[in-house]
């Protein structure tokens, strides 16, 4: 169970996880899996808010281009 655990927490971490990590229980693989994915997401949601203050700076009739361009 613990290695399934390291494995998909290696997974998203992107295939790369120090190997001491497999001294953590499952519960504690599993624990720090949640809090990544948290942090990814408060962070996605944090640089959503960033981008969309940054076209405000932009004149009206540019933000629709500037989206297309900056994705």
């Amino acid at each position: 169970m613990p290695d399934d655990a390291f494995d998909a927490l290696r997974a998203q971490l992107g295939g790369t996880a120090p190997d001491a990590l497999r001294r953590l229980s499952a519960a504690e693989l599993t624990h720090l899996s949640q809090a990544i994915r948290g942090a990814r997401r408060r962070e996605s949601k944090a640089m959503a808010k960033a981008g969309e203050r940054a076209l405000g700076h932009i004149p009206r009739l540019l933000r629709g281009p500037v989206r297309k361009i900056v994705g």
